[in-house]
């Protein structure tokens, strides 16, 4: 028989088997462990396994100077996005952060969308 998933109170999925525990013991769901489901790349949204292999890829290419170039370069641009994005003053768009995530959309206006065909 296949596992049960259900949603608990909080709105965690649980797995038959494993207790809710509400992080107390140290159980394999810990949220301070968990990784994020997607990383913020330079306006690219990947998943971690794809930013594992960019950081090979980079480390294999250009070596460990390459890599923390890289790496500081990605913190002084999710700095800025996340400091931006969260001062008061309106200008400039970009994402919205939340959470540590990136929330909403881009897109400024709806006023060159194309309008929706009239009744017939």
């Amino acid at each position: 028989m296949a596992p049960r998933t259900r949603i608990g109170k909080d709105g965690n999925v649980i797995k038959d088997g494993e207790e809710n525990n509400n992080g107390a013991g140290g159980g394999r769901g810990g949220r301070r462990c968990r990784l994020p489901d997607r990383v913020d790349t330079f306006g690219f949204s990947l998943e971690p396994k794809h930013f594992a292999v960019l950081l090979l890829f980079i480390a294999l290419t250009m070596g460990t100077l390459g890599l923390s170039v890289f790496a500081s370069f990605l913190f002084i641009y999710t700095y800025y996005q996340r400091h931006s994005s969260s001062s008061g003053g309106g200008g400039g768009g970009g994402a919205r952060w939340k959470d540590g995530r990136a929330v909403g959309s881009n897109i400024k206006g709806g006023g060159d969308l194309p309008k929706p065909p009239k009744g017939g």
